[in-house]
């Protein structure tokens, strides 16, 4: 008796388990840690031509105009979910590509600190490398798989009485970071390097 007692507490205490999913199941088998972006550290994003339209509006003025928008950033480095880099934007009336500015062209660049967690959502705040009084940008998005590949699906808005509104599928360059750029006849690298010379980095 006491061994069948046994044995039909430990298929009551298996129904249970299936039933409610046991303890264990409310956890995922390999829950996913800041590690699994380690691969960021080094690389180098811009904006596809799929995504170079903006708008820009005012808070005095009912107009929406378009905008093109090729921004770029490198990532230079990466440790527990946190990235950090050097960014530029340059904005354009829709049409051809134009060249990269020259060094004084005054380029726009910003230091960029983001974040991202194990799961993919983003954060990322650019501020101004100049001495200019240019408001911090902050954009939010998600690490989303789009053709085979980590894309980041980013949303910002710039300015106060002025913004610019954008959203976009960010890509990563190749290894190399020579990737032609949509809306610039320039290497990514090249289109922010500018920056770094600017800046003396």
């Amino acid at each position: 008796m006491p061994k069948f007692r046994r044995l039909a507490a430990t298929i009551l205490a298996g129904l249970v388990a299936a039933h409610t999913g046991g303890a264990v199941a409310d956890e995922p088998e390999s829950a996913p840690t800041p590690r699994r972006w380690s691969w960021l550290e080094g690389t180098v994003w811009y904006v596809p031509t799929a995504n170079l339209l903006a708008i820009m509006t005012s808070a005095d003025n009912p107009a929406v105009i378009p905008l093109r928008d090729q921004t770029v950033y490198v990532i230079d480095g990466y440790r527990d979910g946190y990235f950090w880099g050097v960014s530029r934007v340059q904005f354009a009336a829709p049409g051809a590509p134009r060249r990269v500015a020259p060094d004084d062209d005054d380029p726009t660049c910003n230091r960029l600190v983001g974040s991202v967690t194990p799961e993919g959502t983003l954060n990322l705040s650019f501020a101004a490398m100049d001495d200019t009084d240019r408001e911090r940008v902050t954009g939010v998005g998600t690490m989303r798989r789009r053709g085979g590949a980590w894309a980041m699906e980013l949303q910002m808005t710039t300015g106060d009485t002025v913004q610019v509104t954008h959203w976009a599928y960010m890509r990563a360059c190749p290894s190399d970071g020579g990737c032609p750029l949509p809306a610039i006849r320039a290497t990514a690298r090249a289109f922010v390097d500018v920056c770094r010379r600017s800046n003396r980095q």
